[in-house]
């Protein structure tokens, strides 16, 4: 099976301490087998550390779906080349202020050197930053309209399962996220309502600081 897509820790994490990982992966029209990590980066997340697990967890249940959602993901290596110009990009960034840390750096490395791999990430810091990295590192352009954000991820769980299915999976773990526990909270007993509140969370946090750089799903 052909991995489509790279997913940053924030995701992986919050989706797990939730309990809709897998159905957040099948929401966007992925499997496990097609979704992949950076390896540094499932270390951190405690692929192998148990406590590390916990400590990026509220409660044991939460590290217990931590760890299946981990063991699902397909580990990628950088290679060297996929290593320096990651190194490369985010010094760029840190040279220039931007808020683009270096496990965004890798992905967005990975997905340019690999070929069309879409990009899940919960950061949107670092989506904001996108257009001003574009001009100190031109080829980035090619990665545009190839990046999913949390909230795209949660609309599509709402067409997918309806609302009730994701004010379940907020109550999980009602810390994990704090906007979109917000948004379920205010708007989250109707899909309609829900999936506005969300479409416009959108439009006015990330697509207007960063446009053009989300995949329509």
């Amino acid at each position: 099976m052909t991995v489509s897509l790279l997913i940053d820790n924030d995701v992986v994490i919050k989706l797990a301490r939730m309990g809709c990982f897998t159905e957040a992966l099948e929401a966007i029209g992925r499997t496990a087998g097609q979704a992949a990590s950076i390896r540094a980066m499932l270390r951190y997340m405690g692929i192998a550390d148990s406590e590390r697990r916990k400590r990026l967890c509220a409660t044991t249940e939460e590290a217990d779906r931590l760890r299946q959602a981990l063991t699902s993901l397909v580990e990628i290596e950088l290679t060297q080349e996929e290593a320096k110009a990651a190194a490369a990009l985010f010094a760029v960034a840190l040279e220039h202020g931007l808020d683009f840390d270096a496990g965004e750096a890798m992905l967005l490395v990975v997905a340019i050197s690999r070929g069309d791999l879409d990009i899940a990430t919960g950061d949107k810091r670092a989506l904001g930053s996108l257009p001003a990295l574009e001009e100190l590192a031109p080829q980035v352009s090619v990665a545009r309209r190839r990046f999913i954000c949390l909230e795209q991820i949660f609309l599509q769980l709402v067409k997918a399962h309806g609302w009730r299915f994701v004010g379940e999976a907020v109550a999980r773990s009602p810390r994990a996220d704090e906007a979109i526990t917000f948004v379920r909270d205010r708007y989250g007993d109707d899909d309609g309502k829900l999936l506005g509140a969300l479409e416009f969370l959108i439009a006015q946090q990330i697509v207007v600081a960063a446009p053009g750089w989300l995949k329509s799903i």
